[in-house]
């Protein structure tokens, strides 16, 4: 099957977006690697080229984003911006209906739609929330919208609420998390200590022969929602310092282990506590993805409470449990409600992903792509979407909502200085 005006099968289209979606091969590396297996394809004659598949991608994330949506009372919404190089933040939601979502699993790419995307320059609460009555129109008022507890997507819903009073306003667990154990942590003078001295010992180690030993290093930013692999390291490296495994090593290399982590004994309780504190963060995050319910605090309560040992985990279990008692009060027994954006949050993790590839900075066009990354892509939905969309859709798309994009700006800089 060709799509109407096209030159290659929907097949080829379909191998050509799963590589970059799916497998994480880039627009030019997927290009070149069909191009050497095209010959084994009895049923293809033709390698696309780069430009040609990252224009289906463009498409076929246009085609999901215009397309018609199901009006119906049981959808819910996630959002949450992306944020990039220049004066642009884009708006994303994504909704799922509860009546689709299968709660034996975390969410997938693939269970959610894309209902609204919106580069805008500035992000206030009454800016996002003209985009949400925007979204209702397409849907119908949703069950409920989750997000994180940024200041502008909360005033958004207090202002969408005061129209839209039934629809709830769940919070993300795993950005409350991060919350609880910033305040935790940020008192505790033993942790930016432990901090300090892990980063040095990084330095110490990274181009010797104890690199097997290095420690990893924190996000810059969003550092308390991966703190957990620097703990798990300090642990583990502690707990391999303590076992016949350190006399394998030689003479040397023994004093230096020494010099550089032999630090780390001094803090075996600090990561005991830690560890607590991790433990409550994840457990909490593992029962949420089953959905918020009206017994989700006790079910918790109960799994935590007989194994906690700490002051500091049994606060941060006592906030985990309020928080979540808040959040479930009102459901009737047997409802459930999604409380967790991490599909989200990995959705625009792969839309970064292709962005890099693409591009040096700002935002393109390559945001229409997280439309592509999301849904079921279905050879008859390419087929669709290619007919449908036109390449001078997307440029009008793009004119339209992302105007003059820095890389366009720097093109033009570069014009205007080059000498005769």
């Amino acid at each position: 099957m060709r799509p109407a005006r096209h030159l290659y099968e929907v097949g080829i289209i379909k191998l050509f977006l799963d590589a970059i979606l799916a497998a994480a091969t880039s627009i030019r590396g997927t290009s070149a690697v069909l191009e050497l297996i095209i010959r084994h394809l009895p049923f293809a004659n033709l390698s696309p080229q780069p430009n040609s598949g990252r224009m289906w991608l463009l498409r076929v994330g246009l085609f999901q984003l215009t397309r018609e949506k199901e009006r119906a009372d049981d959808w819910v919404w996630m959002m949450d911006h992306t944020v990039q190089l220049g004066q642009y933040k884009c708006l994303i939601i994504l909704g799922i209906r509860l009546s689709q979502w299968d709660q034996s699993r975390p969410l997938r790419h693939k269970d959610m739609t894309l209902l609204n995307l919106t580069p805008m320059e500035s992000s206030s609460g009454e800016a996002v929330h003209e985009q949400l009555k925007a979204t209702v129109k397409l849907t119908g008022p949703p069950r409920a919208v989750v997000s994180d507890q940024g200041s502008d997507l909360v005033r958004s819903m207090q202002f969408f609420r005061q129209d839209q009073p039934s629809v709830r306003h769940q919070l993300d667990m795993k950005h409350k998390n991060a919350r609880l154990l910033k305040a935790q942590l940020d008192s505790d003078p033993r942790w930016s200590e432990f901090v300090t001295r892990a980063n040095v010992a990084k330095l110490g180690t990274t181009q010797t022969s104890l690199a097997f030993l290095n420690p990893p290093g924190l996000k810059t930013k969003a550092r308390y929602m991966n703190l957990d692999t620097l703990v798990e390291w300090g642990s583990r490296t502690l707990a391999w310092l303590d076992s016949p495994a350190r006399e394998a090593l030689s003479a040397d290399d023994r004093l230096k282990v020494q010099k550089k982590l032999g630090w780390l004994g001094s803090y075996r309780r600090a990561l005991k506590r830690w560890s607590e504190l991790l433990h409550v963060a994840r457990t909490a995050e593992s029962a949420v993805h089953a959905g918020i319910h009206a017994t989700i605090g006790e079910e918790i309560r109960m799994e935590l409470e007989p194994i906690i040992t700490t002051p500091a985990a049994r606060r941060m279990c006592k906030e985990v449990l309020e928080f979540l008692t808040t959040q479930s009060s009102g459901l009737s027994e047997g409802t459930r409600l999604i409380g967790s954006t991490e599909v989200l949050e990995s959705i625009i993790g792969r839309y970064k992903r292709l962005q890099s590839t693409h591009s040096k900075g700002g935002m393109t066009a390559m945001l229409l792509s997280i439309g592509a990354i999301v849904g079921q892509r279905s050879r008859e939905l390419i087929q669709q979407a290619l007919e449908q969309i036109r390449t001078s859709d997307v440029t009008d798309w793009c004119a339209e909502h992302l105007g003059r994009t820095i890389q366009g700006q720097k093109r033009a800089s570069h014009r205007a200085t080059k000498s005769g």
